[in-house]
């Protein structure tokens, strides 16, 4: 999808995600954020005494739960509204002293931010899928972090999308998915999907030293459906799901059959 596109198609996408998405994603969206959560938590800075960047921040999903605990966040977005949404949500809130600054940016060229700048860039929520230079994406991120800071990004596993395609009949798309990692959603959207070895060379040619790589919400497709959604409705289900992540998230196997995976990477200190 061409630059102009994309940012159409997540303006329109910004009031959804600013009303907390739909009512029936609320356990899966719950999930995905404890699973991001634990590899979130080690990495960050002292509060107040670092910058975190929320690079294609959307509404600002993980702002309101880093602010509040002293946190300073720069916010970053391809989508103008999705910053508004943002900001509004600050005010509301009473976290404006938190966040240091909005931006309307690519996250593949983000030069208006400074070189080494932040101690922790996350880019969560699948920018590096959605974007148009995975490359790009991967060089702005670490060009930002600070030597011996970390980035932490999730993104579309290949592999269980591929078995995602065959099951739901989309063999058409089957080559472009396996040979190019190239994903065509409905409206056009086209996805950049990664196996977990390229997702990890990715990151190392960018001066990153991957730490973790897990699945997030394992076993799940990259974006469930509201049915799929609706299984965690059972706590018994529920329950056992969260405990695969606690236990299995970071099993080659188990990532590999997962439709969603993060990386957490340190920046090269030559220190």
């Amino acid at each position: 999808m061409e630059h102009n596109d994309a940012r159409a198609f997540w303006n329109q996408q910004s009031f959804a995600y600013a009303a907390g998405m739909d009512p029936g994603l609320g356990r899966f969206l719950q999930w995905y954020e404890e699973d991001c959560w634990r590899y979130i938590e080690p990495r960050l800075p002292k509060p107040g005494a670092g910058l975190i960047l929320e690079a294609g921040c959307g509404a600002g999903r993980w702002a309101w739960r880093l602010a509040p605990l002293g946190h300073r966040l720069v916010l970053s977005d391809l989508s103008p509204r999705m910053i508004d949404h943002a900001r509004a949500k600050a005010r509301e809130l009473g976290l404006e002293q938190q966040i240091v600054s909005y931006h309307v940016l690519d996250i593949c060229e983000m030069q208006a931010l400074p070189d080494a700048h932040f101690d922790l860039v996350l880019a969560l929520g699948g920018p590096l899928s959605l974007c148009r230079s995975p490359q790009m994406a991967v060089r702005e991120l670490s060009r930002l972090a600070r030597p011996g800071g970390y980035v932490l990004a999730d993104a579309a596993n290949r592999y269980r999308t591929a078995l995602d395609v065959v099951q739901s009949g989309q063999i058409a798309q089957l080559r472009a998915l396996l040979q190019k990692g190239v994903f065509e959603r409905t409206g056009g959207l086209c996805d950049c999907r990664f196996g977990p070895d390229e997702l990890v060379a990715l990151f190392r040619d960018f001066d990153l030293r991957p730490e973790r790589l897990g699945a997030v919400c394992p076993l799940f497709p990259y974006l469930p459906s509201l049915e799929q959604a609706q299984l965690l409705d059972d706590a018994e289900t529920h329950q056992a799901l969260r405990q695969v992540s606690a236990r299995h998230a970071e099993d080659q196997h188990i990532i590999s059959v997962s439709g969603r995976m993060l990386i957490a990477a340190q920046r090269h200190n030559p220190e």
